[in-house]
């Protein structure tokens, strides 16, 4: 089952349950906090941007699991490993961080401290992402990219229940982004964006399970001289009203229903296969580089192997056409966590 919201409707109900679970090709989920009927620290919300240009990918992250916020920038060489960032955690900051209710409207978000300042703004036009820091291992960092705002340009919206309590809930957003300008500096290390430059931003409220998994995939990029991207995802929550699978083409987006997915679970670095049920997605993801992290701060423990690859393979549109892909950047990763 695939069911859409089409009109504006709240995420929750009066009791805090999810409202109308399904999938949206804009935001047309009310993000309703004050709704949430769950224990204070257990609501999780993130904004996150990714940015590839060339053999570097960057990582921005502004976000917080109640109990303590992130504040994070990451560079990572695609083809050697070379990685350079830094990250600052602030305790307790419950609710005070004003992560914005909705991505797509103007809004601006802002946290600093004594060695650190990040911000997003954004504006009908454009997202500007600046942080910058001074940190022992990295160095003096100045991150100042600004991505194009396309109103045409149609997204993955999920709103997904747990079946095993009926307030937990995950609202998640992904918009994909094709040019960039300006420049990312961490010490020595240096990269400049520009119109080859493609993006994601990946963007959640939810109320989750203590521990959980996840596998998540996506791309951007061009076919043809066309813009082209994807948005694949399962194992978390209850998917059986919607998935989040999509591919993007011209700025619309064309739903996928479940994927089989071939893999060796004890080799990342093995090839992959995608395979939508209706076969209009058809990949296989060659690996070149295994972006592994992980962390452990007491209660927090988290386990993600983000892996790159080349992806060639073929999508279907609606009226037959069939687009070939051949040696597509993009990722996709397994989570396992504890936060």
């Amino acid at each position: 089952m695939q069911r859409e919201i089409l009109e504006m409707t709240d995420l929750l109900d009066k009791e805090g349950r999810v409202a109308y679970p399904g999938f949206a090709r804009r935001m047309l989920v009310r993000f309703n906090r004050d709704q949430i009927r769950t224990h204070a620290l257990s609501l999780k919300e993130w904004d996150f941007y990714q940015v590839l240009q060339g053999d570097w990918v960057m990582h921005l992250t502004i976000g917080h699991v109640s109990y303590v916020a992130s504040i994070s920038a990451d560079l990572v060489n695609l083809r050697d490993g070379t990685r350079v960032g830094f990250s600052r955690m602030r305790p307790l900051p419950l609710r005070n961080l004003p992560m914005p209710l909705n991505p797509e409207l103007p809004h601006q978000l802002e946290v600093k401290g004594k060695d650190y300042f990040a911000r997003y703004e954004v504006s009908e036009k454009e997202r500007h992402l600046v942080m910058r820091a001074d940190d022992r291992k990295a160095g003096h960092v100045e991150v100042d990219i600004t991505l194009p705002n396309n109103p045409d340009n149609e997204k993955m919206v999920i709103v997904t229940p747990f079946a095993g309590n009926p307030r937990q809930f995950y609202l998640n957003y992904k918009e994909n982004y094709w040019g960039a300008k300006g420049s990312a500096r961490m010490g020595d290390v240096s990269v400049t964006f520009d119109d080859t430059t493609v993006a994601l931003m990946d963007w959640g409220r939810g109320v989750w399970p203590f521990r959980h998994e996840w596998f998540w995939g996506n791309a951007t990029g061009r076919v043809g001289g066309e813009n082209f991207g994807f948005n694949i995802g399962w194992g978390f929550g209850d998917n059986s009203h919607a998935t989040e699978n999509f591919f993007f083409y011209r700025d619309k987006g064309y739903k996928l229903g479940a994927l089989t997915v071939t893999r060796d679970p004890n080799d990342y670095m093995k090839p992959w296969r995608f395979v939508s049920e209706d076969g209009d997605f058809d990949f296989v993801m060659e690996p070149i580089f295994d972006n592994y992290s992980e962390t452990n701060l007491l209660i927090v423990n988290t386990h993600c192997h983000q892996v790159f690859g080349n992806w060639t393979g073929t999508v279907t549109l609606p009226d037959g056409t069939k687009l070939a892909i051949e040696n597509l950047v993009a990722f996709c990763e397994h989570a396992e966590n504890r936060w």
